[in-house]
């Protein structure tokens, strides 16, 4: 796991490399625009002939222009363009001031402009064979219109690659949401550490391949905010023993599976078996489990129990619940959710009708999970997670790491937001987000094969936390592997790439 930066984060680890550590502030920019220049250099070489960057009066600038240089140092013809209000490089300071004399002092060909003179920098644009974009940074927290939003949409419209520092120009730090206007990047060069805003919303649509360049200090030592690594995957999960069986294995119970539902279920009982789980019994109401008898081979059925005694005699030798998936919303699974759940110490993951129907019993709040006995995993989509925050489906997308971690606050539990960049919340403030994944993985029942994942893992003895983290790691990089394209995919077929995702973790 890699230490994910909010925009204080970022400020504060400067501050301390600078103040804390003696790194002079000119020593840290050299450092992120040499690392810059050797992405540029690499990933694309063929485009290096009219090199345009573009960049405002702050550090973001000042790290263009030392690409500039190193540029200018290996043969090739940059020009620069500075935008600032006052449309006078005399009102540079700082490390950025020092950075641009330089390159004014080298002879690269350099231009001034106020932001008003959008289209002096559209004729630049026109012939620049990549664009590299320096204009905004992590401090940026108003909105972008008028003449700076027509800067970046000259950007945008100018045909070639764009090449963003930090993170696209135009996108919040914290959140991934475009501030107005916001660049299109095909490539990303992040400093230091990544920050919060390239793994959601504008800001993963907009960044392009990101790569992380070395500045020299280490950064975000300590945090309790991660970027989740494909490498992970084996830390995370221990090696089964040589005499494992079912038994060891752990046994899942899936609750759910009502007619006309019951694919929900069955998904989620192959997530389960494909992530490891050594024996998976599917819990339906009468009709759903008649249906279900025809379907499973490698599964048991069980008929969901009307009465208190008969659930927590059907729950004995299991060592993890998913409860939800085509669960349903009669009285039994009222009951189920709201009042015998609670009562239950074995780990369970909560999904999909089992969220909704904690909703109904109290709106806009989870304080009812609190009093459980066990541990608790929600997985809800968006849209599940507004209906449980009392708020709109926007507004969690707006910052979906801030909805995340409130769905673990108020609830006890840990918490999987699922969407594009999943993010994994703990009760204490821990943060963990998804990098993978691919749009193939919008379609049905992905979701019911992440909860019978984590099922299994927590069957498994791994703890909440570990077992969310991992189940979602090791769900987007199956449907990675499973998907044939960018959609076309059945959810089946990712849970079929699980073993094979496994298997290259824990050998490789």
């Amino acid at each position: 796991m890699l230490p994910l930066l909010t925009r204080q984060d970022a400020r504060d680890a400067d501050r301390h490399a600078i103040h804390g550590l003696g790194v002079p502030g000119l020593v840290l920019m050299e450092n992120a625009g040499r690392g810059a220049f050797e992405v540029i250099a690499r990933e694309h070489a063929g485009a290096l002939t009219r090199v345009l960057l573009v960049g405002g009066p702050g550090q973001n600038g000042g790290d263009a222009w030392v690409i500039a240089r190193h540029l200018a140092r290996v043969g090739h013809a940059p020009r620069a363009v500075l935008v600032v209000a006052s449309g006078d490089a005399s009102t540079l300071t700082g490390d950025a001031a020092v950075n641009w004399a330089s390159l004014v002092r080298m002879g690269v060909e350099t231009r001034v402009i106020a932001p008003e003179e959008h289209e002096a920098l559209g004729e630049q644009l026109r012939t620049a064979s990549l664009v590299v974009d320096g204009v905004f940074g992590t401090g940026l927290t108003r909105s972008v219109d008028g003449p700076y939003a027509a800067v970046i949409e000259a950007i945008n419209a100018c045909g070639a690659p764009v090449v963003a520092l930090d993170l696209p120009s135009g996108v919040d730090a914290d959140t991934g949401q475009a501030l107005g206007a916001a660049v299109r990047a095909v490539t990303t060069v992040t400093f230091g550490a990544h920050k919060r805003g390239l793994l959601q919303g504008a800001g993963r649509a907009n960044a392009g391949r990101v790569w992380l360049a070395d500045i020299g200090v280490a950064v975000g030592q300590g945090s309790a905010q991660h970027v989740l690594q494909a490498t992970d995957l084996r830390a995370l999960l221990p090696a089964r023993a040589e005499d494992a069986h079912k038994g060891t294995a752990g046994h899942v119970a899936v609750i759910g599976g009502e007619a006309g539902k019951t694919g929900a279920a069955l998904l989620a009982g192959l997530g389960a078996l494909r992530a490891g789980a050594g024996l998976v019994t599917l819990v339906a109401p009468a009709a759903g489990r008649a249906v279900l008898e025809h379907k499973v081979v490698e599964m048991m059925s069980a008929a969901f129990p009307v009465d208190r005694a008969a659930l927590n005699a059907l729950v004995v030798g299991k060592r993890a619940l998913v409860v939800g998936p085509g669960l349903g919303f009669s009285p039994e699974a009222q009951a189920l959710v709201r009042t015998w759940l609670a009562d239950v110490a074995e780990p369970a993951v909560l999904d999909a009708d089992a969220l909704s129907l904690l909703v109904d019993a109290e709106p806009g709040t989870l304080a009812s999970l609190r009093a459980a006995r066990g541990a608790r995993v929600l997985t809800p989509h968006p849209g599940e997670a507004a209906r449980l925050l009392g708020v709109d489906t926007r507004e969690v997308q707006a910052d979906r790491y801030g909805a995340a971690s409130e769905l673990a606050r108020r609830s006890g539990h840990v918490a999987v937001l699922k969407g594009a960049g999943t993010v994994v919340a703990a009760p204490e403030g821990e943060l963990r987000v998804c990098p993978y994944g691919t749009p193939a993985m919008g379609t049905g029942g992905t979701g019911d094969v992440l909860a019978g994942v984590v099922g299994a893992l927590l069957a498994g003895g791994l703890r909440p936390l570990s077992a969310a983290t991992a189940g979602v790691l090791l769900h987007a990089l199956a449907g990675e592997r499973a998907a044939p394209g960018d959609r076309g995919m059945l959810a089946s077929e990712l849970a079929d790439a699980v073993p094979h995702v496994l298997r290259d973790a824990l050998t490789t």
